[in-house]
């Protein structure tokens, strides 16, 4: 049943952030004020308070943006004063999250792992499931911010009955455009899509009117990851108005909107030539795709909020967003998530200072200028209220946009599916099969990597 409820309780958290933001807009109220402290220095109501901790913990995170290492440090060097015996050691990664999560597997399997680290919250069920990470009940219990943490955040971390992870940004999409290209183009700079066929319509104006800017990317195959499916496919079966998942969380192997959303794909690679080829052979695509929007060399692109504040605020002006289009009339919709988490290790011989860890960093302050300056929706719902945060238009909208977003159910075994998702993406996209008998091989990975019995036709 939990699972069942996530997505109407996450909706129902950015309605609750939407009114903080207008509180907050308008005068509002007083932010909530710090627990009292301990005298060591530690927060009253923690399994630390009274006590100091020792030893060394390790903090574990990628980073190729360099937004968090500022707060990690101010967090680390806060913990380090208030526990004189405790050496905190920072182990930043210049990765991208997939490579990281890779790697971080390898180390937890390995028994040589950080005390805390810092992926996706998709991956709850893969990690609890595999018991390499630890419940974090025990702490939320005596954590008197837990309060600030809307219901629907709260269920998004729940998986087996236990919470194993705490978000600061949630996640949210946008297809991007590039406004002074689409005037170019004939193409209105307010632009709304007519469905994903609307995508298509306005790229191929792109690449006959334009011929300096790249007309649309859309990421396929294993080479980008987890975008691939967050950006690429799921959108599309959605759009054209089909599920990945049925209501019990089975996976759907075949249906007339994955068999579209393969079509899809085929146009834009190859029918069209809409899409840059090399989009399936560059290391990073999505960096190098996210540039190019920036730079105003690409026209279209669906991508992650967060990718938003990473532009110049002339390139800003240019770029315009709209939510996902849905065919035949169908509601614009985008892709939620909890975003990146912090987790601590199941091996962790230092739980309690990798929980203080945990609380330091994530304080209302450092919640909302985190994500002012990496733009996402705050977890926290008094972070909003904090006023650089509440003064961001493209902040609002993001919060706005999330009454609009549709969840994948939590599965221990997502990079399965994920995986399919590119074999198909890629069959599609390079010709290897046409979309029908990509989408029916789609069906085959997934029975032989699920099982039978946890894949559905659509």
């Amino acid at each position: 049943m939990r699972h069942l409820s996530r997505r109407r309780a996450l909706q129902g958290t950015l309605a609750l952030a939407a009114a903080a933001l207008a509180g907050a807009c308008g005068g509002g109220t007083r932010p909530p004020q710090p627990a009292p402290r301990a005298a060591t220095g530690t927060p009253a109501g923690s399994p630390a308070a009274g006590r100091s901790l020792s030893g060394t913990l390790t903090v574990s995170y990628p980073d190729e943006l360099g937004k968090k290492p500022p707060y990690v440090e101010r967090a680390a060097a806060e913990l380090q004063r208030a526990h004189s015996g405790l050496t905190v050691r920072i182990d930043q990664r210049k990765q991208s999250s997939g490579e990281f999560y890779t790697a971080l597997l390898h180390r937890l399997q390995q028994g040589d792992a950080p005390d805390v680290f810092h992926v996706s919250g998709e991956r709850i069920g893969e990690l609890a499931d595999a018991g390499l990470i630890a419940p974090l009940d025990e702490y939320l219990a005596l954590w008197p911010d837990w309060r600030y943490y809307p219901e629907g955040v709260r269920d998004g971390v729940h998986y087996q009955n236990k919470v194993w992870a705490v978000p600061y940004g949630l996640d949210t999409r946008f297809l991007y455009y590039r406004r002074d290209a689409f005037v170019r183009a004939g193409l209105p700079p307010n632009w709304q899509p007519d469905g994903p066929q609307g995508i298509l319509a306005a790229a191929i104006a792109l690449r006959d009117r334009v011929p300096d800017v790249a007309p649309y990317a859309l990421y396929a195959g294993a080479i980008a990851d987890t975008g691939t499916a967050n950006h690429g496919f799921i959108p599309l079966v959605w759009g054209y108005g089909g599920e990945v998942q049925d209501r019990s969380g089975r996976w759907v192997g075949d249906s007339p909107a994955i068999r579209k959303a393969l079509a899809h794909y085929a146009r834009a690679f190859r029918e069209e030539q809409l899409t840059p080829p090399e989009l399936l052979t560059i290391a990073r695509p999505w960096t190098v795709m996210r540039e190019r929007m920036g730079a105003g060399t690409l026209g279209i692109l669906f991508e992650g909020g967060w990718v938003y504040g990473n532009w110049p605020a002339a390139d800003q002006r240019n770029v315009g967003y709209v939510l996902h289009p849905a065919e035949r009339g169908g509601q614009p919709f985008t892709i939620g998530g909890l975003g990146t988490c912090w987790y601590i290790s199941a091996g962790s011989r230092h739980k309690d200072a990798a929980w203080e860890f945990i609380r330091t960093w994530n304080s209302a302050e450092t919640v909302a200028r985190l994500n002012v300056e990496d733009p996402h929706p705050a977890a926290r719902i008094d972070a909003v209220k904090v006023p650089e945060f509440a003064g961001q238009k493209y902040l609002v909208d993001s919060t706005n946009s999330l009454e609009r977003a549709r969840f994948l159910r939590p599965d221990a075994a997502i990079s399965k599916v994920f995986a399919a998702m590119q074999a198909a993406t890629l069959r599609a996209a390079t010709g290897e099969h046409p979309p029908d008998v990509a989408a029916a091989r789609y069906g085959d990975d997934l029975r032989a990597a699920l099982g039978a019995a946890r894949v559905v036709t659509g």
